[in-house]
């Protein structure tokens, strides 16, 4: 078969499934590859299973302006029109392969499964993998995309990577669609699977497309860790039946949402995560911040559905009601990241992409409900454009130089003070070039970890590292410099940090398939991690899910996008 007309789908959460769907209904062959099965381990199985847009007496306007105004002024506007207008659209898209859906005002949620209460999602990804497999869609299991294959006309395909054997592939397509996800799982306190990793931003900065607003990451505000349990976090509704307050006993939360005139933890859950974030991070550095649950009755928590979801994740010997629990933020979401058209097509011709790995549709902050919406709305927007560009009939590419992106980006350097003055000048954008990963083969990367390893099992001294010991550290790097509360110094710091932990991707030391899954896994680490850094480092201002102690007030001047794009060094 004619790759031509065949397409690549890298992820299987709902934007990959579907953008799968949409290619396989245009009469395209499609491969759909992922590091796990169809649905699993993605950050859609685990949502709460709730979309925002302009149904149930919102108007689609009110969608769009709720959404500007939450990502504080930097949601690009085509992207938000196309978002906010075509929104309505995904409701019959997933009935029609059978979601069962409540409508509300404001939006639509999924009626669960019963079986799997905490897996909102579930109903959703199960169903749009059984339509992509009616259509013919192939899924690939336990593979890594390690490489996209470019050529003089754009894309080509993907350089795979079996997780299981070691062995490396290459996939031709003229159409490719990234549906990776976000980087959660940098972070120690996260509600994402494990299984998200930033892969989908290496892969675009390696073929030299540019990322957008990567210093904006969504911390949910109430985090807990269940004695002897896990790291989850609660709707923010759950502060209308239970005080939260800080060390001085204070509701200090609703204080501040009542002087933002919201009047109900629900309502903040929309509108206003980066608000709540920033103010339980900042009360939690004074002592304890505790969220009462003992103020809900026992019976309430044994007869209401949502809280005997959260109740059976405690231990019996500690029920939710027996007494507080202390409360951090947990990352959650990237509302940066590939940026795109409105057909989900990226600078090169054939490459596309949707979902979280994308950016430019929330800005600064995400309206809660957002997330699910985006990923069904832009996943088969993306699909089909893929399938007109395949007939020669779609985008050609993304223009950038519309947006005022320079084709090429100096790297990140000198003092706060240059980074500002060069920054703050008028413009929609700032633009700037950033550390990559080595640009390997694949065969190479394995070939360097299995020597490494072999190394590390003889007489001489090792210099490199186990994997997990790397992923270890990239994840207390993200505790120590990329939480809600940042500052210049301790990012200026971080940077030196990073390109210390650089000279570690190629020495890590594989011996095991789990060993090959998490060296991969931390190439897309690491560069979420710099990209994170250099974008926080630049903006000097306070904006969203982005803080800066040292620079605490939003300016205006700053309104304004940040565009990053991979260099190997200075210079180039």
């Amino acid at each position: 078969m004619d790759y031509r007309n065949t397409a690549i789908v890298i992820g299987q959460g709902a934007a990959g499934l579907s953008a799968a769907l949409a290619l396989a209904k245009q009469g395209v062959k499609v491969n759909s590859i992922s590091k796990v099965r169809p649905g699993n381990a993605t950050c859609t199985i685990y949502a709460g299973g709730g979309f925002t847009l302009g149904v149930g007496g919102m108007s689609t306007e009110e969608h769009r302006e709720m959404t500007y105004l939450t990502g504080r002024h930097l949601s690009i506007p085509d992207l938000l029109d196309t978002f906010a207008s075509e929104a309505p659209s995904i409701v019959s898209f997933m009935e029609e392969v059978g979601v069962k859906l409540r409508v509300r005002r404001g939006g639509v949620g999924i009626r669960r499964n019963p079986n799997f209460p905490l897996l909102g999602g579930k109903p959703l990804t199960d169903s749009l993998a059984r339509a992509c497999l009616s259509y013919g869609v192939s899924f690939v299991h336990n593979t890594a995309a390690m490489r996209l294959l470019l050529g003089d006309a754009g894309i080509e395909g993907v350089e795979c990577l079996d997780l299981t054997s070691g062995e490396v592939s290459t996939m031709r397509a003229g159409a490719v669609i990234l549906a990776a996800g976000g980087g959660g799982a940098l972070f120690e306190r996260t509600d994402n699977p494990q299984r998200i990793t930033g892969d989908g931003y290496r892969l675009a900065l390696e073929a030299s497309c540019h990322l957008l607003d990567m210093e904006f990451v969504q911390f949910y505000p109430i985090g807990i860790d269940i004695p002897g349990g896990v790291h989850w976090f609660l709707d923010l509704s759950i502060i209308d039946a239970a005080r939260l307050v800080g060390a001085d006993g204070r509701e200090f939360l609703k204080e501040m949402l009542h002087e933002e005139g919201i009047d109900s933890g629900r309502d903040a859950n929309l509108l206003a995560r980066d608000k709540c974030t920033v103010a339980i991070a900042l009360e939690s550095r004074k002592g304890p911040v505790l969220l009462r649950l003992e103020d809900i009755p026992q019976e309430e928590w044994e007869t209401n559905r949502y809280l005997g979801s959260i109740g059976r994740m405690f231990p019996k010997a500690k029920p939710p009601w027996s007494g507080p629990v202390v409360v951090h933020p947990i990352e959650h979401y990237f509302p940066g990241g590939v940026a795109i058209g409105t057909s989900g097509e990226t600078e090169i011709p054939g490459l596309f992409a949707c979902g979280e790995v994308t950016g430019g549709v929330d800005g600064a902050n995400r309206v809660g409900g957002n997330a699910l919406t985006n990923c069904i709305l832009f996943g088969r927007k993306a699909g089909e454009g893929a399938a007109a560009y395949l007939k020669g009939e779609g985008p050609l590419a993304l223009d950038m130089a519309k947006a005022g992106v320079s084709a090429r980006s100096r790297m990140v350097g000198g003092t706060e003070d240059q980074v500002e003055g060069d920054s703050r000048k008028p413009g929609l954008q700032v633009t700037r070039g950033i550390p990559a990963t080595p640009r390997l083969k694949a065969g190479e990367w394995v070939r360097r970890w299995r020597e490494n390893a072999a190394q590390a099992g003889g007489r001489e001294p090792f210099a490199g590292i186990l994997p997990e010991e790397l992923r270890r550290a990239l994840r207390q790097y993200s505790s120590g410099h990329l939480l809600p509360v940042r500052d210049g110094d301790t990012l200026r710091e971080g940077r030196k940090r990073l390109d210390e932990m650089k000279d570690l991707l190629t020495k890590q030391a594989v011996k095991s398939s789990r060993d090959l899954l998490f060296a991969v896994e931390n190439l897309g680490l690491w560069q979420t991690a710099v990209a994170v850094t250099e974008a926080a480092l630049i903006r000097t201002e306070s904006r969203g899910a982005h803080f800066r102690k040292d620079h605490p007030e939003e300016d205006a001047r700053w309104e304004k996008h940040i565009y990053l794009s991979a260099v190997e060094r200075v210079g180039d």
